[in-house]
């Protein structure tokens, strides 16, 4: 009794979850409710960045299978939806020693068992081998809390832990997406980095992000320095292939105290896509979608797999 009991609950959350997102139908009316026309101003945006958006939606237009450009949308909406707190989007820092030297030394500790140190498994946005982890979770929540007043005052609010996860080590052969993170938790982030073996030291993996003026910069961390970044807005990732022993680093994420200054979720980022957004597109039962990541062809990273026209994609040789 208990387990039917236990089933016909689980059956019941299931269909009010199911219920409380809206059919394509009933998204599409209300978006032209809220809406109205597209292109759509959600702020005031640079020169820079309206130009960007614009050459963007062609591209993602020119994805041909639906599951893949309807990841692209997500990603494409969320980053004209959300508010920005900075000038540029990022600033490059310090870490401060209190938090850079305990972690360093784990991090050396960590490649001293490199052979037992676990395997973080597959994330959409991480291509190549998977990554090891070295776990040092009182280190992580040290650091969370050292740099708190840090976040608050670079993007000028007071913000509370979400997230902290580390630390990680990239393995020869990883790219990472473009992408942008979670909305309604990786708001006022950084990137730790502890330290990398390239190699080759003139060939370094630098992390790719686009600030607010429509510009994609890219930054090369040297071990003890941290990036703040605007993660739910900035898109980011690191397009070129890793090419050494190990990367390393943590990531760390904020998110507004404030429901008046952040309160955005999934689907309202769902709900803004507009309707033409599936035109022409082609469905493939079974076919991989992006992986919450901009996968347009000016954005794509080296190994990210290509679906090649015909209902099958093909991955680059590493």
């Amino acid at each position: 009794m208990k387990l039917i009991l236990c089933i016909v609950c689980l059956v019941a959350i299931v269909s009010v979850v199911n219920c409380s997102r809206l059919s394509e139908n009933q998204r599409i009316a209300q978006w032209k409710e809220t809406y109205v026309t597209w292109p759509y101003k959600f702020h005031d945006e640079s020169e820079g960045w309206t130009a960007l958006m614009a050459a963007r939606e062609v591209e993602i237009m020119q994805i041909k299978e639906s599951s893949e450009r309807w990841e692209n949308w997500l990603q494409f909406i969320q980053g004209q939806m959300v508010y920005t707190f900075t000038p540029i989007g990022f600033k490059l820092i310090q870490m401060p020693d209190t938090v850079f030297k305990p972690l360093h030394a784990a991090m050396l500790l960590g490649l001293e068992n490199w052979d037992g140190l676990r395997t973080e498994g597959k994330i959409p946005v991480i291509h190549g081998p998977d990554s090891k982890m070295h776990d040092v979770p009182q280190l992580l929540r040290d650091a969370q809390k050292i740099l708190l007043p840090l976040h608050e005052e670079w993007a000028g609010m007071k913000l509370k832990p979400t997230s902290i996860y580390g630390i990680r080590m990239y393995r020869n052969g990883s790219s990472l997406s473009m992408h942008n993170d979670k909305v309604y938790t990786h708001v006022v982030s950084s990137i730790l980095h502890l330290g990398h073996e390239y190699d080759n030291d003139d060939e370094p993996w630098p992390i790719e992000i686009e600030g607010h003026d429509g510009k994609l910069y890219q930054v090369n961390l040297e071990p003890g320095q941290m990036l703040f970044y605007e993660s739910a807005r900035c898109l980011h990732g690191r397009r070129s292939m890793f090419k050494g022993k190990y990367y390393a680093g943590l990531f760390n994420h904020y998110q507004p105290v404030s429901r008046d200054t952040w309160n955005y979720k999934v689907d309202d980022i769902i709900n803004a896509i507009p309707p033409h957004w599936s035109k022409g597109a082609v469905m493939t039962p079974g076919a991989p979608v992006a992986g919450c990541a901009i996968t347009t062809a000016s954005r794509r990273c080296e190994n990210h797999p290509v679906w090649d026209g015909d209902g099958t994609y093909d991955s680059p040789d590493l």
